[in-house]
């Protein structure tokens, strides 16, 4: 078998494709909000809507992507999000208001569903008896990158300062991910190497089946919840009086189970009920969220944000072959870009932005807004029964 044609190999090219638009969407944001904060003079409830950007271009670019994967073969799909998503980071350096940032935040967030749909759908195609496993591998990279790249872009921050960190992250960037990108397809396909079967499901009969409206719910509820520690870690180290350097831990922590969590989920989905591994993992989160604002030690409280993290990985990957499995897999790129609409328009809304609009309200009190996040895990564990297969019959 050739070498470029060899499934693990094109494994390994899409992991290094997707995994720099991650950190720029977990880490980096985790790491400069309190950069961003005192260089341009903005509040907290400013800073968190941001992460509202981001998401809200991420929830236009998912629907655009699974249907433009219908046309156009994946790959030129996923370099295309990769070069643009490098290219942002030179941009958010040269910034000079928060209104860049928010261009940046968008853009970033866009493209980068240009990188992570196709590369979903590619992958489970390549590997159709492990699709669970290879979600969790391709999910343990993106929402791991920002682990392993937060500490990186922490240390340049202090030390090479601002602009160099975002020229940094863009430079390496384009050489170990957007450079692979064009490598990645399915092999054997002669006539368009990339490209998915047609869409089955109308939107008409998507949208009357409670199973997608149960899912959407979820994805809002507890996507505003899990995206929202990525922004609140910083401001709630600093109320504890942390600086930088430590409670950098709080996100550490958080998306080194939000990695870990994808791989060990989505394996897990392969073989147990996908709807009651993530009910679990809700339930722990709901948990780490009522107890985090009574602790102050910043190893307790970096052990509760594992938790959140695991929900937020097991979210991603598991409800990736759940989609698959309730919708089936030719609709799967279309469907779950309508879902993705909840975590783009609503989760950033219901998250960060909403989160950073209390705290100014309230003098910071953390408590509010985690019990609120917490709750919004609870009503999660209970929606994610109801996506069942059975709901699709019922609506034909």
């Amino acid at each position: 078998m050739p070498f470029l044609e060899n499934k693990k190999i094109i494994l390994i090219f899409g992991c290094l494709t997707i995994f720099f638009p991650g950190a720029f969407v977990f880490g980096f944001p985790g790491v400069m909000a309190s950069e961003w904060q005192a260089l341009f003079h903005v509040n907290k409830a400013q800073i968190g809507r941001l992460m509202f950007f981001i998401l809200a271009g991420t929830g236009f670019s998912m629907i655009l992507a699974g249907k433009l994967q219908e046309k156009i073969p994946s790959r030129f799909i996923i370099f295309t999000g990769s070069l643009v998503c490098s290219l942002a980071m030179i941009f958010v350096g040269r910034a000079t208001t928060i209104e860049h940032i928010y261009i940046w935040a968008f853009s970033e967030g866009f493209f980068c569903g240009f990188v992570y749909i196709p590369c979903l759908t590619i992958f489970q195609r390549l590997f159709p008896e492990k699709k669970g496993l290879i979600t969790g591998v391709l999910n343990l990279t993106f929402g791991g990158s920002s682990a392993v790249m937060s500490p990186i872009f922490t240390y340049f921050l202090v030390s090479k300062g601002y602009v160099f960190t975002s020229n940094f992250a863009a430079v390496i960037s384009i050489f170990l991910g957007t450079s692979f990108a064009l490598f990645i397809k399915i092999p054997g396909y002669k006539k368009d190497q990339g490209k998915q079967q047609l869409s089955t499901l109308p939107l008409k009969k998507t949208i009357r089946m409670s199973s997608f409206w149960f899912l959407w719910c979820v994805w809002a509820l507890s996507g505003a919840a899990g995206i929202s520690l990525i922004v609140l870690a910083s401001s709630f180290g600093i109320s504890l009086g942390y600086g930088i350097t430590q409670y950098v831990y709080i996100l550490t922590c958080f998306n080194v189970l939000n990695g870990i969590g994808r791989l060990v989920c989505g394996r897990l989905s392969d073989t147990y009920s996908k709807q009651k591994i993530l009910m679990t993992v809700f339930l722990m989160a709901s948990g780490a969220y009522f107890l985090m604002p009574w602790f102050t030690h910043l190893y307790i409280i970096s052990f509760l944000a594992c938790f959140i993290g695991l929900a937020f990985g097991a979210l991603f990957t598991v409800s990736a072959p759940l989609v698959t499995e309730v919708f089936g897999l030719e609709n799967f790129g279309r469907v779950f870009g309508m879902v993705f609409t909840a975590y783009g328009f609503f989760a950033g809304f219901l998250g960060p932005w909403a989160s950073g609009i209390i705290l100014d309200l309230t003098d910071s009190n953390f408590k509010i807004v985690f019990s609120l996040f917490a709750i919004f895990y609870l009503i999660s564990s209970v929606l994610i029964l109801g996506v069942k297969r059975k709901n699709i019959a019922d609506s034909r």
